[in-house]
């Protein structure tokens, strides 16, 4: 009697489901699209930097000598192109993973493919053998009995419809296995942009450096008249100091003045009427007024703001930072910086970082025009440099609200001193400024 072949086919066919589905989630919690995506935006962000360095440079190349101010941007698209070529270098080690984790799982799978041909084939081979002597009709009506007969018709439906699922299933795995062909190619594609890529900073790179060391050499040449830009920067920064040390002492006296005076008149307030309570009788007399004491503010706004801040100037970049940096050139020599030097592009407009009121604008001598803005109770920003002031002392300003225009020097070099105050203390504004 006939015995049915038994379909093993399924099992295979698992496997190479469990791969492909392997695949997928191999890249998703190491080094999957988020990742990618992630990588592509911080490269366009370092693009847009050097597109917008690169423009500062051209401003302040346009002059004939070397200038701190060509160097400060020669320094800042280094770093730049730097970080553009870090990037590039991590996204291709990722994608060096991905390519080898593609190319074994696509081992894998054509593997399983090939079991899958083979154990279909045998399948084929033994169905053929048991049924070779026998037609269909031949092998229904040779049954014992009708119960028989009918056993074997559905044998032959079931055997019918297992084939056509088999050879479903079989060109699944055909697709399978040639979308991940597709996949491996284009990820090696991806790898073949990225190398070019690379290559092509690292050039950029070079040259960059090779104009940096020439830039230096020939600032070095006039370290004298370096040595007295620097005494005189030194004497402008003090008297800066002094200045805004000086409007900050004269706003906490007013302020203190005006809290005396409103505790003061409180206090009148309170004893002209405790005086007309106690003449009237018990059930009339009034509540005591509520307390409007500046005391009652719990915190600053503006120190909530840490981090938060926008940046004084839409474009640009900082060429120097808070607290006491090494000259460039001069390397015996220091400078102190109470804030940053934001460098940017010729007439940008400067605008206020937080919403205060114009406590001071004045001329400092070697440090052109000057805005202070006073913020909450405690906090001043200061912008220093520029060339043109668009708001009066006292007036009301918004967050991002133009106060002014940079000023450009006869070297071409467009540089904004921002820096900000909590009282008599000096702040580092790279904490309060957002990201860029």
């Amino acid at each position: 009697m006939l015995k049915p072949t038994k379909i093993v086919f399924s099992s295979a066919f698992c496997r190479l489901l469990a791969a492909c589905l392997l695949l997928v989630a191999s890249f998703v919690p190491v080094f999957g699209q988020r990742t990618r995506a992630q990588l592509e935006r911080e490269k366009r962000q370092n693009l847009a930097r050097i597109a917008e360095t690169n423009r500062i440079l051209q401003e302040t190349g346009a002059e004939k000598t070397a200038t701190l101010g060509q160097l400060s941007a020669l320094q800042e698209q280094i770093a730049t192109r730097q970080g553009l070529i870090n990037k590039i270098t991590e996204e291709m080690a990722l994608l060096d993973r991905e390519i080898n984790s593609n190319g074994q799982m696509l081992w894998n799978m054509e593997t399983e493919y090939a079991s899958l041909q083979r154990e279909y084939a045998a399948m084929v081979y033994a169905t053929s053998k048991n049924t070779a002597s026998y037609n269909k009709l031949l092998f229904l009506f040779s049954a014992g009995s009708f119960t028989e007969m009918f056993m074997r018709m559905k044998y032959l439906q079931q055997y019918s419809e297992s084939r056509k699922q088999q050879i479903k299933q079989l060109e699944a795995a055909r697709e399978a296995l040639a979308q991940q062909r597709v996949a491996l190619d284009k990820k090696k594609q991806e790898k073949r942009v990225l190398l070019a890529s690379q290559i092509s900073e690292n050039k950029n790179l070079l040259a960059l450096k090779q104009k940096q060391n020439q830039m230096v050499e020939r600032l070095s040449q006039k370290e004298n008249e370096l040595s007295a830009e620097l005494a005189e920067r030194r004497e402008s920064v003090q008297k800066l100091e002094n200045l805004i040390a000086a409007v900050i002492a004269e706003e906490v006296r007013r302020a203190a003045e005006r809290e005396r005076a409103e505790r003061e008149r409180r206090e009148a307030l309170a004893s002209a009427r405790k005086g007309a309570a106690a003449r009237k009788p018990a059930a009339v007399r009034a509540a005591p007024e509520a307390s409007t004491s500046a005391a009652a503010s719990t915190a600053s706004s503006f120190e909530a703001s840490r981090s938060q801040l926008a940046w004084p100037v839409s474009s640009g970049f900082i060429a120097g930072h808070f607290g006491r940096q090494s000259h460039p050139i001069i390397k015996t020599a220091y400078i102190d910086n109470h804030g940053v030097d934001i460098q940017t592009n010729r007439g940008e407009e400067v605008r206020a970082v937080y919403e205060g009121e114009v406590a001071a604008i004045t001329d400092v001598p070697g440090m052109h025009k000057l805005v202070m803005i006073k913020h909450d109770q405690d906090y001043f920003t200061v912008y220093v440099k520029l060339g043109k002031v668009t708001v009066a002392r006292g007036q009301k300003v918004k967050a991002k609200q133009v106060i002014g225009e940079v000023y450009t020097d006869s070297e071409g070099t467009s540089q904004l001193q921002f820096q900000i105050w909590r009282n008599q203390e000096k702040l580092n504004p790279e904490n309060w400024l957002l990201d860029k």
